[in-house]
């Protein structure tokens, strides 16, 4: 299926999947480019980074994302909103310490006229 037949929900899991295999990866770039300006990241502890500072975190090397297994996710969309919901497992790497979580996660992305732009990550454990 080709990228202008996909409807709104499968674009945001595409997005989605790609996003984690970039984290992956090291695209911190294609990250980045994802992430809206004023998007806030809701951590399992509570914490509110920013898109400037989980950018720097990424790129710092404090913060690896090792591996990622999603375990399914679904998607609603309302016209230019999309919110997904899904879990999967982490494998992260923090300030040289490797751990294993399992994260409930929401997403929420607005389409702007350069396409869909994650607003608004939430994460806590299951």
């Amino acid at each position: 299926m080709n990228h202008a037949a996909r409807s709104a929900e499968e674009e945001i899991i595409a997005l989605s999947l790609d996003k984690f295999r970039w984290k992956t990866s090291g695209r911190i770039d294609l990250v980045e480019a994802l992430f809206d300006d004023d998007l806030h990241f809701v951590h399992i502890t509570g914490h509110v980074s920013s898109k400037r500072e989980w950018i720097e975190e990424l790129r710092s090397g404090r913060f690896v994302y090792n591996r990622i297994e999603p375990r399914g996710a679904s998607v609603a969309v309302e016209g230019d909103r999309a919110t997904l919901r899904g879990k999967a497992v982490f494998t992260v790497t923090m300030e040289g310490h490797r751990g294993q979580y399992r994260l409930a996660f929401t997403e929420v992305y607005v389409r702007k006229p350069a396409g869909w732009r994650l607003v608004e990550l939430l994460t806590s454990t299951y």
